[in-house]
């Protein structure tokens, strides 16, 4: 046998096995294309499990997680020594109430299990992997654990105190002393986890049992106003009208639309009802704020666009509950900012012998919202309505990103060498304060111009009065 026949043997199967490699990949490439034509084109099936980067912006029940600011570089603007740290901040991710993780508990299941019936008789649009983690889903929290601070939430907080100390090391420094720092919450069980998770974020571990927390009683004129509030009570909190607009876009086309979409998602022949689709989103929600990186079988119900009327619709809520959508809202809300305001004058006129050199504040949602409404934050041009959607697409009062678990407002008050400024942050970012002009770091004079009136005209009473 020639000695050429197996070098040329040899050498067209190397060729055949090249011709087939690339016909393997080309039907590869083709089949994915075609996967992606059909996510692109049948708006009623996608395979949640295949998404890389899946919407993860839940109104107030977002993960900080996606909001945190990962840079912790020192703060420094040319010729200033940071003087003072004032903090408002909500607590981290928690747990339902019990009232609400009973009723998740027992209805899921029995949701669950319609669902995996109906794919294995060939309805609806869930992919396979989908319905196999929806299968593998259990409720696992203790109902017991009433709003509980979880694992995440504490690390959230962690971590958000340990960068403030890295970019303000000068003057947030170790370790704790009563004179420098003062901390407190509200009496409940998260804000006070969530004040120790700060600190200890700050000082470390070692250094936590020093610090002392100061737990306000219920209710409080500065971190609960609100449950001192008779006006508001009267005319928001106890008043249909302040939640009509929620309720009209829950009558309106857009959530039509998306009781059709999850319906038709999970093969049911009937619609189903707003207050089962309610329990479907409340669960994806906590699930990816307990464990933000994992894969919730619940959110794989919704579309992209069902989360985004989802997640307006509370905007809504609290754009009229807590917002601007009635003045009592934030006019009652100025206790925080007298405080703040009356913190910063002290320093900058040397009134006192000494000023602390950090004050932490930790509360709940409807605070620190309406704190932020009366320091005139995130004002849109036009009012939050049930059928203005379309236009508030780019809103500011979008509470994913102004009010998740964890965030917060903070203001540092710098000594420079013509004068003092101030800078606020919200999510660790700065902001520009109304009335400072284009600059974050806001001149003294112009923030005193701004607020005084408001924290010198601050008599909750008056306020409050019906």
């Amino acid at each position: 046998m020639s000695k050429l026949f197996f070098p040329i043997l040899l050498s067209l199967c190397l060729v055949l096995l090249v011709q087939a490699g690339k016909r393997s990949s080309k039907e590869s490439k083709k089949e994915k294309h075609n996967k992606a034509s059909n996510l692109k084109n049948q708006s009623d099936y996608y395979c949640y499990d295949d998404i890389d980067h899946p919407y993860v912006f839940f109104a107030t029940k977002t993960s900080y997680r996606w909001n945190r600011n990962k840079n912790d570089d020192e703060i420094t603007p040319p010729g200033c020594v940071a003087q003072q740290f004032w903090l408002l901040s909500r607590h981290g991710s928690r747990n339902p109430s019990t009232g609400e993780m009973m009723t998740l508990k027992s209805i899921l299941p029995l949701i669950q299990n319609e669902i995996i019936s109906n794919y294995k008789a060939g309805k609806g649009s869930l992919c396979k992997d989908d319905v196999e983690n929806l299968e593998k889903w259990v409720f696992r929290a203790n109902v017991n654990d009433d709003e509980y601070l979880v694992k995440e939430g504490f690390k959230e907080l962690e971590d958000i105190g340990d960068r403030y100390q890295d970019r303000f090391p000068k003057l947030i420094t170790k370790p704790f002393t009563n004179s420098s720092y003062i901390f407190k919450h509200t009496e409940s069980e998260r804000t006070n986890a969530s004040a120790r998770a700060f600190a200890k974020g700050i000082f470390g571990k070692k250094d936590l049992p020093n610090v002392f927390f100061q737990e306000l009683s219920s209710p409080d004129s500065l971190l609960k106003f609100d449950e001192l509030c008779s006006k508001w009570k009267k005319e928001v909190h106890k008043n249909p009208k302040a939640s009509i607009e929620k309720k009209l876009f829950e009558e309106s086309d857009e959530i039509s639309s998306v009781i059709k979409s999850v319906t038709n998602r999970l093969g049911f022949m009937s619609p189903l009802n707003l207050s089962d689709i309610s329990e479907m989103y409340t669960m994806c929600t906590f699930d990816k704020a307990w464990r933000p990186k994992k894969l919730s079988p619940w959110c794989a119900v919704f579309s992209k666009e069902d989360l985004k009327i989802l997640e307006y619709r509370e905007d809504l809520k609290y754009y009229y509950e807590d917002g601007y959508g009635f003045p009592i809202n934030y006019e009652q809300a100025c206790m925080p900012l007298k405080d703040v305001y009356d913190s910063f004058r002290q320093v900058v006129e040397g009134t006192t012998s000494s000023n602390p050199k950090g004050i932490f504040y930790f509360t709940h949602t409807a605070t620190l919202l309406k704190v932020m409404a009366r320091f005139g934050l995130f004002k849109d041009a036009i009012e939050m309505t049930h059928s203005n959607r379309h236009l508030m697409k780019k809103r500011e009062w979008r509470t994913s990103l102004i009010n998740s678990f964890a965030a917060h407002l903070a203001l540092v008050l710098f000594n420079c060498s013509d004068g003092h400024y101030i800078t606020a942050y919200v999510q660790e970012r700065p902001i520009k304060l109304p009335g400072c002009g284009s600059d974050e770091l806001c001149k003294y004079s112009d923030f005193k111009k701004q607020y005084e009136k408001l924290a010198a005209s601050c008599n909750i009473d008056e306020i409050c009065r019906i």
